[in-house]
């Protein structure tokens, strides 16, 4: 008895917390349909966007200095030059694109 509320026990925790509701969002596609007008598809900046002044993403100094809240209130609030995506993308996708942008400091 013990054993099987142990095993339906994991069970349950396992689906619930897998991850696999993350692995659905395809942040690489969400990046290049939403941001890469700007960002460009290497983080670096497009001229549109360079001329917007875009930061480099790639860079992995200016990564640090800013926290991962910032990054998403940057993403679902924007600025005066950047979109606000609060209406267009669900918190998990945004927290994908968080950690899809935090991928290009450590390339």
């Amino acid at each position: 008895m013990r054993k099987a509320l142990f095993v339906s026990v994991s069970l349950i925790f396992f689906l619930c917390f897998s991850g696999t509701a993350k692995a659905e969002i395809d942040a690489g596609k969400l990046f290049k349909t939403h941001c890469v007008p700007c960002h460009g598809e290497d983080g670096r900046g497009t001229d549109l966007g360079k001329g917007l002044g875009v930061p480099d993403l790639t860079n992995a100094e200016w990564q640090k200095t800013r926290p991962d809240t910032r990054f998403v209130e940057q993403i679902l609030k924007g600025s005066e030059k950047m979109f606000a995506f609060k209406d267009k993308l669900k918190m998990e996708e945004v927290q994908a694109l968080l950690a899809y942008v935090r991928n290009f400091a450590q390339r």
